[in-house]
């Protein structure tokens, strides 16, 4: 439906739809671009929204989504366990605070900074951030800041012309200039080398830059969102991170909180983690235990909501059965095997069932893989050195060849 209609508006339509066909999938078009309106709609439970002029790729794969979540609705004969907001779940006081902020920060030109624990779904917000603000038919970029050299780093986020430095056969773009109109993520801003905050501050403050080897200054409206897991405040007061830019990229600060202080979106979580496997596997409708609830609030979750989302997909990877217990989701199992005292006998015992039953998943899942530790990794949620090892620590025979 479109927003502006006479008679009868587009969001008066979307609220009639809601009443009488609560299940229905509807999508919104505007061409007046108003954040409040999508906003609006989307807390309301519209599906999602699309702004005029749009192209016909994006049109089908909002309807392609909208066809393919309705579908499952009429397979399953209800609606999916829990409300998805942009990839995201929760009803818990602490994910409606957050999501307050989201949505305000995405109605601003400010730099964002996210920070949280490991897993606790950083880019989700930056994403959602994206797709309702005024830059959401621009483009999306993101980057790990950890995950370039220091000495490509300029290279990479502002580009470089030929014969920059060996190797540079032909000019390329940097991230900033890809990003032109849109919205840059970068993760893991306090990784950022020393050296070029100088140059990532210039950009963020005038929107200018020169090419690694260039004279020529270029020019990028980008929004910047940065995520970090470190206490950057702390790295000004050590000199690992320059104060004027910590200043400028944490305009607006959104915390994420663990998952462990989310424990009413624990079962919620879980669920949506369940539906989605079972339908991107083609698996049958499963469900979990009566016990399970209880077992997920009790685990600490170290890793977070993409511990439960490895947890709950393995689980649907491994079992056979319609209903996932406790034991399928084998809580812990990245976890390292700790030393246990000679004298805990109580403890010896508890420790090695817990250690037995690692044994059986991961048996199982080399199993199911044919053999092979590099799929059994992925099936687990682990990754291949780290199985490895897991396999040494436990004394499981990996039967099967390494691919």
């Amino acid at each position: 439906t479109d927003i502006r209609m006479p008679r009868m508006d587009g969001l008066a339509l979307f609220r009639r739809c809601r009443e009488r066909h609560p299940e229905l999938p509807v999508i919104l078009i505007t061409a007046f671009g108003k954040i409040e309106d999508a906003v609006e709609a989307m807390r309301a439970g519209a599906f999602d929204y699309i702004s005029k002029p749009f192209d016909e790729a994006e049109l089908l794969r909002v309807v392609g989504n909208a066809v393919a979540t309705s579908e499952v609705v009429d397979r399953e004969g209800a609606s999916a366990p829990a409300e998805e907001w942009f990839g995201m779940v929760g009803g818990s006081p602490a994910w409606l605070d957050v999501r307050k902020v989201i949505e305000k920060a995405a109605a601003s030109p400010f730099s964002v900074l996210i920070t949280g624990e490991t897993g606790t779904g950083k880019e989700l917000v930056a994403r959602a951030i994206h797709r309702i603000s005024g830059r959401r038919d621009g483009p999306f970029l993101k980057i790990n800041g950890a995950a370039i050299p220091p000495t490509l780093w300029e290279a990479e986020m502002f580009g470089y012309e030929k014969g920059a430095f060996t190797g540079a056969v032909q000019s390329k773009p940097g991230r900033f200039e890809l990003a032109d109109g849109g919205t840059f993520f970068l993760d893991e801003v306090g990784e950022v080398p020393l050296a070029a905050q100088g140059k990532l501050l210039r950009v963020l403050e005038d929107g200018e830059f020169e090419r690694v080897g260039g004279v020529k200054t270029l020019t990028a409206d980008v929004r910047l969102i940065c995520a970090s897991n470190r206490d950057l405040k702390r790295d000004t007061s050590l000199g690992r991170f320059r104060e004027d830019l910590y200043y400028r990229v944490s305009g607006i600060p959104i915390h994420l909180p663990p998952l462990r202080d989310r424990r009413e979106d624990l079962v919620p979580l879980a669920e949506f983690f369940l539906a989605r496997t079972c339908r991107e596997l083609g698996v049958g409708r499963k469900s979990l235990s009566p016990g399970t609830a209880e077992a997920l609030d009790r685990y600490p979750w170290p890793g977070n909501i993409r511990e439960l989302e490895n947890a709950v997909g393995r689980a649907v990877a491994l079992s056979d059965d319609d209903s996932l217990t406790p034991a399928d989701l084998c809580l812990g199992l990245a976890e390292p095997e700790g030393v246990l005292s000679p004298t805990d006998v109580e403890g010896e015992r508890f420790h090695e069932s817990v250690r037995e039953h690692k044994r059986s998943v991961i048996r199982r899942a080399i199993a199911k893989a044919g053999g092979s530790k590099s799929r059994a990794a992925e099936l687990l949620g682990l990754s291949p050195t780290y199985l490895s090892r897991l396999l040494r620590v436990l004394g499981v025979e990996g039967k099967g060849n390494g691919a």
